[in-house]
């Protein structure tokens, strides 16, 4: 019998053994480079370059367009890599776009925000496209006194598909190409300032004006992600690495979800110590009219203060004290979001605590009382106490709560940790990365706050053994 155990297990470490060594050879075969399946000439390579440059500015896109005419691109020397791809050395002659346009940046954004503030005024509609129209003959100003630019740069072909190439363009080959023409929109978002009769105007909202500027290089069928080559595991693989890369690593955009986080940590914990002391404060008040019928204006207040807050959404509170009530009068949105939060949470501790005040045996009460004390020493000697240790885990789950709706925030502007995931994803536009990694921030701080409230409860049964 035990010959026959121990056989059985032998096989099992071997098929165990075996099927690891499988595992281990299909990880290292997917991610095996491999060459592409068959070679590509020059005048094919050229070919596929200059039907994918020239395929890139929007029709409407005049500075694109313009910049086009001047570019010139010849493939010299043709290499095959080990990542289906194919690499190509070529030289080319374009205009330093980017130069141009920051050196005459001024006269643009001036004149761009002379002709709509002169549209608006006679009542006329401007949008982004009448917008870019208008500024058709001062943009062509603009191109003609760009510099030339020449120079070398690496393009790669990737092999997507059987004998089929796709040429990749990261933002370094078409600044290159373009003379600088990724960085174009980049640079117009820095715009900040307008001249307009002799006064500085601040156009640092104006979006038909930065979209019509924008419009005058826009490039189509442009992605910088590379293209995913070999088998389902390496293109799954490299298609994470790419989004995130483009997502958080690229300009340091994972600095809005740092930045972002700061912020919603500090409205949780700011509104939370109000949400604290306000909700005790009007627990008590109620309480002390249950037991002795006084404070009796006070606490219609209050019940006034809880059904109003606890009838009505987080969110709707939000906007009518950010745009009704405190934006007239100057108030921050950071403020205005911890007055907010703080209020609402303050509701739903006040009941916490008086159902904890209340559940205290009114012997503890009476006997406080019969020692001498009054009743405001007895609350806070006797009662308070062993109600606050009674309600301190309701207590930490409320704040849990309160930092989860803390991510409405950014309805009035706040840039909390949901804004800065909206943020990524405007720039971006993917959805899947930079709200996923929302969510599993907020979860990981959750659960780490259902950690420390698990601790506390043990603690607390611990203390009363």
């Amino acid at each position: 019998m035990k010959k026959k155990i121990k056989a059985s297990s032998l096989v099992l470490w071997c098929v165990a053994a075996a099927l690891l060594v499988a595992a281990v050879a299909f990880v290292v075969y997917s991610f095996t480079d491999v060459r592409p399946s068959r070679e590509i000439s020059k005048e094919e390579a050229q070919g596929i370059v200059e039907e994918t440059l020239f395929s890139l500015p929007k029709p409407v896109a005049d500075g694109a367009m313009a910049v086009l005419e001047h570019v010139q691109i010849t493939v010299k020397d043709v290499s095959f890599g080990t990542n289906k791809d194919v690499i190509l050395q070529c030289d080319y002659k374009t205009l330093d776009v980017l130069s141009a346009v920051k050196k005459d940046s001024a006269s643009l954004i001036n004149e761009a925000y002379r002709i709509s503030k002169e549209a608006k005024d006679e009542g006329k509609m401007m949008n982004a496209t009448k917008l870019r129209l208008t500024l058709k003959e001062k943009l062509d100003t603009c191109i003609s006194s760009a510099q030339p630019a020449a120079g070398e740069v690496t393009l790669y072909l990737y092999e997507v598909a059987e004998g089929e190439f796709s040429l990749y363009l990261s933002d370094e080959a078409i600044n290159a190409v373009f003379g600088g023409m990724a960085e174009l929109p980049r640079f117009i978002d820095t715009l900040t300032t307008a001249q307009y009769k002799n006064e500085t105007v601040d156009i640092t909202n104006n979006a038909t004006l930065r979209t019509a500027l924008k419009d005058c290089f826009s490039l189509v069928n442009y992605d910088n992600a590379q293209p995913v080559t070999g088998n389902f595991v390496v293109r799954a693989w490299r298609s994470f690495t790419t989004d995130f890369h483009r997502n958080f690593v690229q300009d340091n955009r994972w600095i809005y979800l740092a930045e972002g986080l700061g912020t919603t940590l500090s409205i949780t914990a700011l509104a939370g110590l109000m949400g604290v002391v306000l909700g005790f404060v009007v627990a008590i008040v109620r309480c002390t009219n249950e037991m002795t019928g006084g404070l009796t204006v006070i606490d219609k207040v209050c019940r006034v203060y809880l059904s109003v807050i606890r009838g009505t959404p987080v969110m709707v509170q939000l906007l009518i004290i950010y745009f009704v009530l405190l934006l007239p009068i100057g108030v921050p949105k950071f403020l205005s979001a911890v007055l907010c939060f703080g209020l609402n949470s303050g509701a739903y501790v006040a009941e916490i605590v008086r159902g904890g005040i209340m559940a205290i045996d009114r012997g503890q009460m009476e006997a406080g009382r019969s020692l001498g004390f009054g009743y405001a020493a007895t609350m806070v000697h006797f009662i308070i106490p062993q109600a606050f240790k009674a309600v301190l885990p309701a207590l930490a789950n409320e704040f849990i709560t309160l930092l989860k709706e803390s991510s409405v925030a950014f309805y009035i502007g706040v840039a909390d940790l949901t804004q800065g995931g909206l943020k990524i994803r405007s720039l971006t536009y993917s959805n899947y990365m930079p709200l996923i990694t929302v969510a599993l921030i907020y979860l990981a701080i959750v659960l780490i706050l259902t950690r420390l409230v698990g601790l506390l409860e043990r603690r607390l049964r611990k203390s009363e053994r």
